[in-house]
């Protein structure tokens, strides 16, 4: 487990930021924040924005403007692999709300975790929600990644602070394929 503070440069940073700040960004329904090998595993909802997945390659007009943040976490985890790289949005429903426990990737036929596999989350907002790993509380803190091992629980939890809380979710892979 790393915490990253200022994992990008502040232009950069910046830059990104102000793409949501404009509302110049397309957010899509989601009745559910995790699933597991049974199904659903909570009936709360959360925006995203898909940039990249595995199975279907580019699946946004703005993966390139993100891609550049693969070349940053490289200099502290290895990224051999993009498995996916998805933006959440939360927003506050004047409680605090913890989703489902989980993780991210599983093995199809096992459903264990997925081996050789790291997760980051990339804050891009202050505010009093954040994300449990390993029993461990993170706040959101903008700018900070959390890099961690597929292999650990983790869960999201909503703010009650500001208006929205946004984030990236990157699973990479750590061994060539």
């Amino acid at each position: 487990m790393q915490v990253v503070d200022n994992l990008l440069p502040n232009l950069f940073f910046n830059k990104l930021k102000n793409i949501f700040d404009k509302n110049q960004f397309n957010w899509f329904w989601n009745d559910k924040t995790a699933s597991g090998k049974d199904g659903d595993l909570d009936n709360h909802f959360m925006f995203t924005h898909m940039l990249w997945d595995a199975d279907e390659g580019k699946t946004s007009p703005h993966f390139e403007t993100f891609e550049p943040i693969l070349y940053f976490l490289d200099n502290h985890s290895p990224v051999k692999g993009l498995l996916r790289m998805k933006l959440n949005l939360y927003t506050n429903q004047n409680k605090k709300i913890y989703h489902a426990k989980h993780v991210d990737f599983t093995n199809q036929d096992t459903g264990k975790p997925l081996e050789n596999t790291t997760n980051t989350v990339l804050n891009f907002t202050d505010c009093n929600g954040g994300t449990i790993i390993d029993n461990k509380e993170y706040p959101s803190k903008a700018n900070q990644a959390l890099i961690f091992s597929n292999d650990l629980i983790h869960q999201g939890i909503v703010q009650t602070d500001v208006p929205i809380r946004i984030m990236l979710n990157i699973a990479t892979s750590n061994e060539k394929k």
